[in-house]
């Protein structure tokens, strides 16, 4: 070895990288979308609201704990790093545009307000200044999710976790912002009602929550980051979050429906070790999409029917997880080509 060799210094190991990198940022997005989830409470409770209340407090603490994550990975590492791009951690790029992102929907908020005044009920989620907000926190959020996408490297259930966790939060995210409809906009089919107009609205939920949970999941298991054990977590967490922050009825209704949850994604977490789903095994990805929600729908409805009583009859209660499972059949039709073999008949 040369004296120039011996004399080049040697580049540290960044302190924000890694493992290390992506459990922090987790726990900053634990903290930012608690602190989403809390003002999404008081507003269903109708609380008073203002810019100085304490859920807006933990929620733009939350945003400034994970802009600090951000931006200090790059940081720490920017003395060994050509440039500032290149400092960037693999999978954070779009994470710190988001930072910026949201900075800028923070300063439109305001300005939101000052012209327009405070949002009344669902217009909270349609605002151009919080869908703005919304744009931010899913880049920032999904930066594990998208360095796992990035690494094709096999990695134990452990190491799958940050982007586990991650592809949780974007999914509660997007059902956060869509609250008005899904499976926890209310509790469906569930009491006396005999309104057709109400079972049509029921419906809509079924179908448009089925669709944005076939989404998350058929998109994770494509990129190779939803191992056996993710689907629990998905599905469990996301019904703690959205139960309790809309309160619905007793104490009992919200534990059932969250068991019902975690049940059907440990349901799917079965499917994923013994069907083993991916591209190369299109019969089981298929059979997977199929299964998925429809045991999830036919577990939801059999506890509505079983615990709180339902006016709906067999008719829809067996026919609606039918009908998921097909929305999930189609739509795993996106990831698999029509015809894989070049000699396939015309």
């Amino acid at each position: 070895m040369t004296a120039q060799a011996l004399s080049r210094p040697v580049a540290a190991t960044p302190v924000l990288a890694g493992a290390r990198l992506h459990w922090l940022t987790i726990a900053a997005s634990a903290w930012l979308l608690f602190g989403l989830f809390w003002d999404g409470w008081a507003h269903i409770y109708n609380l008073p609201d203002s810019f100085w209340t304490i859920w807006h407090a933990a929620f733009y603490s939350g945003y400034g704990a994970l802009a600090v994550v951000i931006a200090g990975a790059a940081i720490t590492a920017r003395p060994a790093a050509g440039s500032w791009s290149e400092a960037i951690p693999r999978g954070y790029g779009w994470a710190s545009v988001g930072v910026v992102v949201f900075g800028a929907g923070g300063a439109f908020d305001a300005i939101w307000h000052t012209i327009f005044g405070i949002e009344a009920s669902t217009e909270a989620l349609i605002s151009p200044s919080h869908l703005v907000l919304a744009v931010g926190m899913i880049l920032m959020v999904s930066a594990p999710l998208r360095a796992a996408w990035l690494d094709p490297r096999p990695r134990s259930f452990v190491e799958s976790l940050p982007a586990i966790l991650s592809l949780t939060g974007v999914f509660s995210l997007f059902t956060f912002m869509t609250m008005f409809a899904g499976a926890y906009s209310s509790i469906v089919a569930q009491g006396g009602t005999r309104s057709f107009g109400a079972m049509e609205e029921n419906l809509a939920a079924v179908y448009f929550w089925t669709v944005l949970l076939m989404g998350h999941v058929l998109v994770a298991l494509r990129a190779g980051t939803l191992p056996p054990g993710s689907l629990a977590i998905l599905l469990g967490t996301n019904a703690v979050a959205m139960i309790l922050m809309r309160g619905h009825a007793s104490v009992q209704v919200q534990a059932t429906i969250i068991g019902v949850a975690i049940a059907a994604g440990a349901a799917g977490d079965v499917l994923l070790a013994r069907l083993r789903p991916s591209l190369e095994r299109d019969g089981a990805l298929r059979a997977f999409a199929f299964a998925l929600p429809a045991i999830y729908w036919a577990l939801y409805l059999g506890a509505v029917a079983a615990f709180f009583g339902t006016w709906w009859r067999p008719h829809s209660l067996i026919g609606v997880p039918l009908i998921a499972g097909v929305i999930g059949l189609l739509m795993s039709a996106v990831l698999l080509a029509p015809v894989r073999r070049a000699d396939a008949p015309r």
